[in-house]
């Protein structure tokens, strides 16, 4: 009976672990988040500058409290992502997370129009 307690507090252990596909689920949710988020950012963005001085402060507060979220989500992510191998842990992230590609498309497409807007 001993020994099967030690061995199932074992199987806890090794299962507890996180490992690349978790913690890939766990980026791509909170890439998922920021997809979502970074509309309404923009949004409190403009209004944090522009209407009356209540809606400015009202914008504002929330604004700040949107961009302490994404800094703890940064940092969970970087967490996680300095576990693995930098390379290896994006390209999981690539072929298993759909948020990972839109983003990569995003920012190609960003290149793209700053590249063209440098050349004129």
């Amino acid at each position: 009976m001993k020994k099967f307690a030690i061995l199932t507090l074992i199987l806890a252990a090794f299962s507890s672990c996180s490992n690349m596909e978790s913690d890939a689920q766990k980026v791509c949710l909170s890439m998922e988040e920021l997809k979502e988020i970074m509309p309404e950012m923009m949004k409190l963005s403009f209004k944090s500058s522009l209407g009356t001085e209540e809606s400015k402060k009202e914008a504002k507060q929330k604004l700040d409290s949107i961009q302490k979220e994404l800094t703890l989500m940064t940092e969970e992510m970087e967490e996680i992502q300095s576990k693995y191998n930098k390379d290896e842990f994006q390209q999981y992230l690539l072929e298993n997370c759909e948020s990972t590609k839109k983003m990569k498309e995003m920012f190609k497409g960003l290149e793209g129009l700053t590249e063209g807007m440098d050349n004129n």
